[in-house]
């Protein structure tokens, strides 16, 4: 086999395995399924690092369908965001908060109303068989300002939004080993 021939091969199994290598599944962005009255995000995560230097943020809209870390959130953006989270790594509680909050939100933001510590107000079995918004129209949402024990999952948290919308988002796993500790979560939310 002459020099160009072996190269050729050479070139194309290496073309091969990265091809074979490569993968959509890279994408950060959270799936989203959108029916007539409800609309769905899964596999969204929000970061356990409060100095969001990974690729997780603690900000998302479900409005654009996408997470943000605050530095990410301009002035097209502010009005979109309504969820906002707080944890870390290194503790065993977590929350939602408004994204306008004084302590860790935005200045001029949002302002979401959350249940974090729901107990029977609504569970994941709830969660899993929810399919229209107009379910979630007799869900009492109050601020508990309370949070919720990462050791205890899945849970669900109520939450309703500025624009009155209200939603429930599944805590489905916590990642604080590795890089980008996280968290990550399904979220329902009415249209």
């Amino acid at each position: 086999m002459n020099i160009t021939k072996k190269f050729a091969v050479v070139l194309f199994i290496c073309a091969s395995i990265f091809t074979g290598c490569s993968s959509d599944e890279d994408n950060n962005e959270p799936e989203v399924v959108d029916t007539a009255t409800l609309k769905t995000f899964k596999d969204v995560s929000f970061a356990l690092d409060s100095s969001e230097g990974f690729d997780s943020g603690r900000f998302f809209s479900t409005e654009t369908g996408k997470s943000y870390k605050k530095s990410q959130i301009d002035a097209a953006v502010l009005s979109k965001v309504d969820i906002a989270f707080y944890g870390s790594s290194s503790n065993t509680f977590a929350y939602f908060l408004s994204p306008n909050d004084s302590e860790v939100g935005i200045a001029g933001g949002t302002s979401t109303i959350y249940v974090n510590n729901v107990t029977t107000e609504y569970t994941v079995a709830q969660f899993n068989k929810l399919e229209k918004g107009e379910d979630l129209a007799n869900v009492t949402v109050t601020d508990d300002g309370d949070s919720f024990p990462t050791s205890d999952l899945p849970r669900v948290v109520l939450f309703k939004n500025a624009a009155g919308k209200k939603g429930v988002i599944c805590v489905k796993s916590v990642h604080n080993v590795g890089f980008d500790p996280r968290i990550v979560v399904d979220i329902k939310i009415q249209k």
